[in-house]
């Protein structure tokens, strides 16, 4: 399985990367309206970017 190919880095990075930033967003949006799980949905999304990230350098580079 060639996991370097443009539709392989496509399903596995842009998407995740979309809803993640989302999530980072959210968590954002709820920090500022004082919600009181604002930081643990900021925390949730920072650990997803996190985990693409580490699957781009592990399967990916």
């Amino acid at each position: 399985m060639n996991l370097s190919g443009p539709g392989i880095t496509y399903l596995l990075m842009v998407i995740p990367t979309f809803f993640a930033v989302v999530v980072v967003g959210q968590g954002i949006y709820k920090i500022t309206k004082g919600e009181q799980d604002g930081g643990v949905v900021l925390t949730f999304g920072i650990i997803f970017l996190a985990l693409i990230a580490a699957a781009y350098f592990f399967f990916i580079k």
